[in-house]
């Protein structure tokens, strides 16, 4: 990855420092989350170093997961608890990644994440290649176990709720889907739940605002249309850019619509409760409900030129969405949640 001599020693130092590390973690970001060498190359140094926590931002743009995929943990969403989790390592190295900051000032005024010390960066352009170099100073692993079988959670049963959710779409998505993930509040449960999966691409929100579900997944559906998208779309969100659905229909893009329809802003519910805001005010409910009046999502996909359908139920989510994946062009499902 070139830049003379001081580069390689500043990677030997990052290599020494992980391994004296009784905690180290590699924060990684760009290329080396979806590059295939830097993939081999990270699971080589978990082997190396097994002590080692291989993490991404919580708003990471790409992440290749799923069984064979390396052991990714995902930092965690507010201020306070990712500084918490970044302060448990005593030496981070940042690889393709910057040093993350809060998305949101918040009154504890907690904006860096990392810890003051013990921290080091690999500025390079080749992140696969700096990744490499060092897994090659890290040591000479052992060969790479043979892949796991693939392990078929139970899927649940009964009425819908934002974990059962979760568990269904991470049992049946099909090998190299790609995971548009704008769930937000009603999916916290799927990036544990989907480690096993059949490998897949997982993108996610980056910069803060919301609305950008359907019109990614249109991107990645003309980027990748040997490959089934499925969004994973809170509602109040979804409501920012639905004309994306339209060129879905249009196009006759293979991308499957989940909306996790809670009838509610929970996020902005979230965060007033973290701002110590008042939630029963009049406006404040009027601002973050979705009831008044409630937005049929089948009428408005079936008008935009979607096939779609409402369940309310695990069981029937499961067949919605194999049907989706067994149907080409796009198909939309309004998931009443409890």
């Amino acid at each position: 990855f070139g830049g003379g001599d001081a580069i390689p020693r500043h990677v030997e130092r990052c290599a020494e420092a992980l391994r004296a590390a009784r905690h180290p973690a590699l924060l990684v970001g760009g290329a080396g989350t979806c590059d295939e060498a830097a993939l081999e190359a990270l699971g080589d140094a978990r082997r190396l170093v097994p002590a080692l926590s291989v993490v991404v931002e919580n708003a990471f743009s790409r992440v290749e997961r799923g069984a064979g995929r390396p052991d990714w943990v995902r930092a965690p969403y507010f201020p306070s608890d990712a500084q918490k989790f970044f302060a448990k390592f005593d030496a981070i190295v940042l690889c393709g990644a910057r040093r993350p900051v809060a998305m949101f000032g918040y009154e504890d005024g907690v904006s860096r994440l990392l810890p003051e010390t013990g921290v080091f960066e690999i500025d390079a352009m080749d992140v696969s290649g700096a990744l490499r170099y060092l897994r090659d100073l890290l040591g000479t692993p052992d060969p790479a176990p043979l892949a796991p079988p693939r392990h078929d959670p139970a899927l649940p049963s009964g009425r819908l709720s934002p974990t059962k959710l979760c568990q269904v779409v991470a049992a049946v998505q099909p090998p190299r889907a790609v995971v548009v993930d704008e769930s937000l509040t009603s999916g916290t449960a799927y990036w544990d739940l989907s480690k096993h999966a059949p490998p897949f691409s997982h993108l996610t929100l980056t910069g803060g605002s919301i609305g950008f579900g359907l019109p990614l997944a249109v991107g990645c559906a003309v980027a990748a249309d040997d490959r089934r998208v499925i969004v994973l779309q809170a509602d109040g969100s979804g409501l920012y850019s639905t004309p994306a659905l339209w060129t879905m229909a249009n196009e006759r893009l293979d991308v499957t619509v989940l909306v996790c329809a809670n009838k509610s802003y929970q996020i902005l519910k979230v965060e007033q409760q973290k701002q110590r805001l008042p939630a029963s005010a009049r406006n404040a409910k009027k601002l973050t409900s979705l009831n008044q009046p409630a937005v049929d999502w089948v009428a408005l996909a079936n008008g935009y030129g979607l096939d779609a359908r409402a369940v309310d139920t695990a069981d029937d989510l499961k067949s919605a969405l194999l049907h989706s994946f067994d149907t080409p062009g796009p198909f939309l499902i309004e998931a009443r949640l409890a």
